[in-house]
């Protein structure tokens, strides 16, 4: 299930990797960069977690966040993708 939010990151050229803990979102955004991404994160919505957790989705979503990562510009406009 996609929210309209996912929708336009991936459009853009952007990849979900996964729902992070919001405590462990700075760790995780430096290791990406570290390894030669831009990263932007999402809050999570209750449309990302489907009705199956519709009974957490409310805590879930101040717990986590969605990670996205994409290549640099510059080595997409290098390699032509």
């Amino acid at each position: 299930m996609s929210s309209h939010r996912d929708i336009e990151l991936m459009a853009a050229g952007w990849d979900r990797r996964f729902e992070a803990d919001v405590t462990r979102v700075n760790e995780l955004v430096q290791m990406y960069t570290d390894l030669g991404y831009e990263v932007t994160t999402s809050d999570l919505i209750p449309e990302d977690i489907g009705p199956q957790c519709a009974g957490c989705a409310v805590v879930a979503c101040q717990k986590y966040v969605v990670i996205y990562t994409r290549a640099h510009h510059a080595e997409v406009a290098q390699n032509g993708n």
